[in-house]
């Protein structure tokens, strides 16, 4: 990703693909060197990674530079009640699909071949799997660890 600065306004994201089509009258070699890139006002933008907060909706800014590198810049804003009950929704419909597939791997330690004292052990972990939407937060499950 890369932004281009012209009479100190910043086009971003810009591409080098952006560059030849902006400036068809100029041959460029298919590698662009960083002093090429200078001389065209051309900065890579390093990617930092989207903030995640189930009650916040976060959308990409012009990025800012810090400590003379372009950097990725993130705003925040509140979600509404809607947008933070349908995250929670969704992300309670992946904890049940992990709780789910962690009991169908467990399964085996119910067959009647099994040793009482094993299933016993197995039973608990299980129970707990099953115990796991009655913790009130999706996005911080403590789970169960395995016998």
């Amino acid at each position: 990703m890369y932004l281009r600065i012209i009479n100190n306004e910043i086009t971003y994201p810009y591409s080098l693909e952006q560059l030849r089509i902006d400036n068809y009258n100029v041959s460029f070699p298919s590698e662009m060197t960083e002093t090429l890139m200078n001389e065209w006002d051309i900065h890579e933008v390093r990617q930092t990674p989207k903030p995640f907060n189930y009650t916040k909706n976060a959308f990409e800014t012009t990025p800012i530079l810090v400590d003379g590198v372009y950097c990725q810049n993130w705003e925040q804003t509140d979600s509404s009640q809607t947008e933070i009950n349908n995250r929670i929704d969704i992300k309670w419909e992946e904890v049940r699909e992990i709780r789910n597939q962690l009991l169908a791997e467990t399964d085996w330690t119910q067959l009647s071949d099994i040793p009482q004292n094993t299933k016993d052990i197995w039973t608990t972990y299980r129970q707990n799997l099953r115990d796991i939407t009655n913790q009130t937060n999706p996005f911080d499950i403590v789970w169960p660890i395995k016998p």
